[in-house]
């Protein structure tokens, strides 16, 4: 299962007063990771342009996370700039983070893999979006989230794809 990440508003309120402030509630993120091993991580925050390529981007990105969680992030998203619209499915071209995390699961996963995306910016999903937990950016994340999120990663841990229910039906 994969966690897309946006940073600011999300790990940090977007407007700090400090930049020791950055980061300062991925802690809480990473205590609910622990609890979920199989759950990896690919960025979707726009921090992910600043370097020249996905590899060192991953890189310079892990330094952030504490040792255990940081071999999690293991991608970024492409950046819809360098996409066909032509390619996205169901004119999710408008919405364009969402976009970004269809296009990197179809690239990197095989169909029907479970994923979510914890983002400030509802406006860059598809409206109603399932797979979003979205945020207040001045808040980002807090302690009160993590049981939502807790909620959110165990119904995809146990959600069944459907052939493998009808399967189980049928016999």
């Amino acid at each position: 299962m994969i966690v897309f990440l946006d940073f600011d508003g999300v790990v940090h309120p977007e407007q700090l007063r400090r930049s020791s402030d950055l980061f300062c509630r991925l802690h809480l993120i990473e205590a609910v990771l622990r609890e979920f091993p199989a759950v990896e991580i690919v960025i979707s925050s726009a921090w992910r342009v600043k370097y020249e390529n996905d590899e060192l981007a991953v890189c310079k990105l892990r330094e952030h996370f504490s040792h255990d969680i940081a071999p999690r992030v293991i991608g970024v998203t492409p950046q819809y700039k360098y996409l066909s619209p032509k390619d996205a499915p169901d004119g999710l071209s408008r919405f364009t983070r969402h976009w970004e995390c269809e296009v990197w699961i179809r690239r990197h996963r095989p169909p029907g893999t479970r994923w979510m995306a914890m983002d400030d910016r509802a406006y860059l999903f598809r409206p109603f979006c399932d797979n979003l937990m979205p945020f207040d950016r001045l808040e980002a994340f807090k302690q009160e989230h993590q049981d939502l999120l807790r909620q959110y990663l165990t119904a995809l841990t146990q959600w069944t794809p459907w052939p493998a229910y009808c399967d189980r039906k049928l016999k």
